[in-house]
């Protein structure tokens, strides 16, 4: 059994089942992955204040088996903006797990602490989607302005309207 001490953000937390939630956590060292909480649901537990989505925490984690989480400790709550849950989920859809990344990890600190409006183009680009060297997928248009999170493409202005209202579009 192996056990880690990490800084995290919460993406997200679900139920698992009748008393234990499941947490997605992007971890400074381990980078994206999944944490069981054991009794986590209950009215009397501690962990799951320290756990809602947008929070940067201090984890414990152990591993056997899938990882559990021991401890945790919020070091930093973030608003929950508009442009703060669109980046949560684009996180969640475009991040797999086990990816670590340090400079994607230190843009997240400084971007989400310091309460301004985030750059999606520097997002984009520290994930390999550099929007200075993109086209229009639909209509080859060097003038980009959003981002497609579910078909990872970049869209001009003109053919955005073609999009599906309930897409996750990332606007650079």
């Amino acid at each position: 059994m192996r056990e880690y001490l990490t800084e995290t953000l919460i993406l997200d937390k679900t139920a698992a089942n009748e008393n234990d939630l499941t947490a997605d956590l992007y971890t400074k060292e381990l980078g994206r992955l999944r944490a069981k909480i054991t009794s986590g649901q209950k009215i009397i537990s501690k962990l799951s204040p320290h756990l809602e989505p947008l929070n940067f925490s201090l984890i414990r984690l152990t591993e056997k088996n899938g990882f559990v989480l021991a401890d945790a400790l919020t070091q930093n709550h973030i608003e929950p903006f508009s442009q703060n849950l669109k980046l949560l989920a684009a996180i969640r859809e475009m991040i797999f797990s086990g990816e670590s990344d340090s400079q994607l990890w230190f843009w997240l600190k400084k971007s989400l602490n310091s309460q301004k409006q985030i750059s999606f183009s520097q997002f984009l680009k520290i994930l390999g989607y550099d929007p200075k060297l993109a086209s229009c997928q639909k209509c080859h248009s060097k003038f980009v302005k959003y981002f497609l999170v579910p078909d990872q493409i970049f869209v001009c202005p003109r053919c955005v309207f073609r999009v599906p209202f309930n897409m996750l579009l990332l606007e650079l």
